[in-house]
């Protein structure tokens, strides 16, 4: 680690790189965590896929709000769309608050899978 100043400065992005089988089927997941930003990717397809920028908020009554948007790759499916918002929804409820770009390169999004991949994230969530 380097010094500067008094302080130690470390590496500033943590990450994470695991894979699971789900509905069958390798899925690699990488977590990237910046100072103020998410990157998950998670693929089956050896790519990054669909990027997607998410953002949880909070209304000025309390309740939760989602901005979810396509910023690469497939823009008319409502399927992706809903597997990022319960992948964003489940982060939040691990407590994580930062903004995030979910990178989904998957074969199958069945609802069976996408249960299994929040679960994943639910089960290995790194650093929330």
């Amino acid at each position: 680690m380097e010094e500067l100043a008094g302080t130690q400065v470390a590496f500033p992005v943590r990450n994470r790189i695991f894979a699971r089988l789900i509905n069958g089927v390798t899925t690699n997941f990488v977590w990237n965590l910046y100072l103020d930003h998410l990157l998950l990717i998670i693929t089956q397809i050896g790519t990054v896929g669909t990027v997607i920028s998410a953002r949880q908020d909070a209304t000025f009554d309390g309740r939760t709000t989602f901005s979810i948007s396509v910023v690469l790759g497939k823009r008319e499916d409502p399927t992706l769309e809903l597997a990022a918002r319960q992948l964003v929804q489940q982060l939040g409820e691990l407590g994580h608050s930062r903004s995030i770009t979910l990178c989904l390169g998957l074969r199958d999004l069945s609802p069976s899978s996408v249960r299994e991949l929040v679960g994943a994230v639910r089960e290995d969530h790194a650093w929330c």
